[in-house]
C-alpha cells in the first residue's frame, strides 16, 4: 500500500457503518450521496480491497471491511484522546475521563473520589459505565474507557492490558430481615434458596458460581441474573431472593434495618484490580484520577 488512508476517509467510513447506508451517512455528514460514495471508493482504492457490499437488503461489510472497521475505530479513539490530552496539558483543568466499574465503587468511594477530582479539574467531564468487568473489557479494548475496575479471576485474557492490584473486599450473603433462611450458617443450607446474582462469565462471581455448583441441580430454581442494584435489592426485599455482595454494600440506601447478613464466613475475599491498555498511555486527567482512586481505595474500610 503506497499511501495511508486520509482521516476524512476514515470518518466517512465510520459514519456509513453507524448510519447503515450511504444515504444516512450523507445526511449525517451534510454531504451529497455521490460525495460519500466517492470517498468510500477512494478509501477502497487506497486499501486495495472492497469494504462494503451494496445490495437490495442494504449495506453489509465484507470480511476485510469488518477487520478494518475494528482497527479504524481504535485509531480514531486514540486520535481524539491525543487531541484531548493536549488540551488537558495546556489548560490543566479541562479534559475527560471515562471509567468502568461495578456498583461496589459506586456505593462506596466514588462520591468522594468524584468530588476531589472535580475540585482539581472543575471543567473536566466524567463518564461512568457501571457493570461487571466482563462487560467492560470490550469498551476498554476499543478505547472507549480509560480504565476499568473489577475482579479478574484465572483465565482472564489480559495479555494486552496492564493489571494493577487495587484492594481486597470481603463478601457476604444478604437476605431480607425475617427470611426463613436468615439463620443459616453454611452454604449447603442454602441449596434450595432463590438466588439473584450479577450477570458475568468471569471474575469473582464466576468463581462463586463454580463453588456453588450444587445450586444448579435440576431440582433447584435457576438463579436470576442482573447488574442492576435497584432491581437486585427489590428482588431480595420483595421476593425472598438471596444475593452475594461485598460487606461494604450491606447497608445501601439506608436499608440496613430491612436486610440481614447471614452468618456464613466461608466466602472468599474478592481481589479487585484496575485494568488499562498497554499500548494506549493514560491521559493526563486519567492519570490524576487513578492516583486519587488508589488513595481512596487504600484508605477505605472495606470490612
Amino acid at each position: 500500500m503506497r499511501y495511508l488512508p486520509k482521516l476524512q476517509q476514515l470518518k466517512v467510513f465510520q459514519q456509513v457503518i453507524r448510519s447503515g447506508s450511504i444515504r444516512g451517512a450523507a445526511r449525517a455528514l451534510n454531504q451529497s450521496q455521490p460525495a460519500v460514495s466517492r470517498t468510500l471508493r477512494e478509501l477502497e482504492q487506497t486499501l486495495d480491497t472492497q469494504l462494503i457490499v451494496r445490495g437490495n437488503q442494504g449495506m453489509t461489510l465484507t470480511e476485510t471491511g469488518r477487520a478494518f472497521a475494528q482497527r479504524m475505530q481504535f485509531i480514531l479513539e486514540e486520535l481524539e484522546r491525543a487531541a484531548n490530552e493536549i488540551r488537558q496539558i495546556e489548560q490543566y483543568s479541562q479534559g475527560s475521563v471515562a471509567i468502568g466499574f461495578s456498583s461496589l465503587l459506586a456505593l462506596t468511594v466514588f462520591p468522594g473520589l468524584a468530588g476531589e477530582f472535580k475540585t482539581q479539574f472543575p471543567q473536566s467531564k466524567l463518564l461512568i459505565k457501571e457493570g461487571q468487568l466482563s462487560t467492560l473489557l470490550p469498551a476498554l479494548r476499543e478505547g472507549k474507557l480509560d480504565f476499568a475496575v473489577g475482579t479478574a479471576g484465572p483465565g482472564f485474557p489480559l495479555e494486552d492490558l496492564v493489571r494493577e492490584p487495587l484492594f481486597s473486599a470481603p463478601f457476604c450473603v444478604i437476605a431480607r430481615r425475617g427470611h426463613p433462611l436468615a439463620g443459616s450458617t453454611t452454604l449447603e443450607e442454602l441449596q434450595d434458596a432463590r438466588w439473584l446474582l450479577p450477570e458475568t462469565d468471569m471474575g469473582y462471581y464466576q468463581q462463586i458460581r463454580v463453588s456453588m455448583g450444587g445450586f444448579h441441580q435440576p431440582a433447584a430454581e435457576m438463579p436470576v441474573h442482573t447488574d442492576s442494584v435497584v432491581c437486585g435489592l427489590n428482588m431480595v426485599l420483595q421476593s425472598d431472593y438471596l444475593t452475594i455482595v461485598a460487606r461494604a454494600m450491606k447497608a445501601p440506601f439506608g436499608l440496613q434495618d430491612r436486610l440481614s447478613v447471614l452468618n456464613i464466613d466461608t466466602l472468599p475475599q474478592a481481589e479487585y484490580c484496575v485494568l488499562y491498555s498497554q499500548k494506549s498511555p493514560l491521559t493526563f486527567a486519567a492519570r490524576r484520577f487513578l492516583d486519587l482512586l488508589r488513595s481512596q481505595c487504600h484508605a477505605y474500610d472495606w470490612s
